[in-house]
């Protein structure tokens, strides 16, 4: 076989999942697949889909393409806002998508209805993070546009943490997400199908003791895929941690200092 490459144990992959899915179900949590580090590889994305996931998510139109056209049937989402050269694509293509901004949701609702179909909308927060999100302020209004525009439904909010300051979320973060799925719903009325809490960085959070409030899914990839905590790298307990192998031929092996005098002959 070529050198190097990387091997998967699928099944590894498959078990972490089932890990995931039936330790956060007892908590009214369900777990979207994240496939955007293996490139939407269809095996590992049918191997989530095995374990038991209620989705997969991705962040790139092309791994989705990849899935789908490898016969991958199940609820797929854009987990970033669609970039505006994308909206048939995504529109075909994916089930939801993440988003922060209206003029997108606007050509997202138009570029359903050319197609004769719905798209649904998941809302991203600011919740702190400083990566994306429609700040906690505007979100009333912000739905209630959301629910105006033809051809998209406002399926649920979400929100990142740890992406950019690497802190996890904490107890106090995750209920003012849910209190701001409760204000919504009563500025707008629809209810909120999807309130997702983040990702694998919320694991602590999710697999503790307290209330999960209106929290009711999660999108995990690292967790899935290399059964670890993204915040302190430490092995999740119950998951599998060697899913991924590295093979490479050693061209070179020897002891070195850290540091070598350099002198120069003139």
């Amino acid at each position: 076989m070529t050198s190097p490459r990387v091997e998967i144990d699928l099944g590894k992959i498959q078990a972490n999942a089932q890990c995931l899915v039936r330790r956060l179900g007892a908590r009214g949590i369900s777990v979207t697949g994240v496939t955007k580090a293996v490139c939407g590889h269809p095996d590992v994305a049918v191997a989530m889909v095995d374990g038991g996931v209620a989705g997969l998510a991705d962040a790139r139109i092309k791994n989705v393409v990849r899935m789908r056209t490898a016969g991958i049937t199940c609820p797929i989402s854009m987990i970033r806002s669609p970039l505006l050269s994308e909206m048939e694509d995504v529109i075909q293509y994916c089930d939801a998508s993440y988003n922060t901004e209206m003029d997108t949701i606007l050509k997202l609702g138009a570029a359903a209805k050319q197609q004769s179909t719905s798209h649904d909308v998941i809302l991203m927060v600011e919740m702190g993070n400083m990566r994306e999100g429609v700040m906690p302020e505007n979100l009333d209004d912000f739905a209630a546009r959301v629910i105006a525009t033809p051809g998209v439904a406002l399926k649920g909010i979400a929100a990142n943490f740890a992406c950019m300051d690497n802190v996890a979320p904490t107890a106090d973060d995750m209920a003012a997400l849910s209190r701001l799925a409760n204000q919504v719903e009563g500025a707008c009325g629809p209810f909120l199908e999807l309130v997702s809490g983040g990702g694998s960085a919320n694991l602590p959070w999710a697999l503790g003791e307290g209330s999960t409030g209106r929290v009711n899914n999660l999108r995990l990839g690292e967790a899935i895929l290399l059964g670890t905590d993204p915040v302190t790298g430490h092995p999740i307990s119950g998951l599998h941690t060697d899913a991924f192998a590295l093979f490479a031929e050693v061209i070179e092996t020897r002891l070195k200092p850290s540091s070598i005098p350099v002198s120069y002959t003139h």
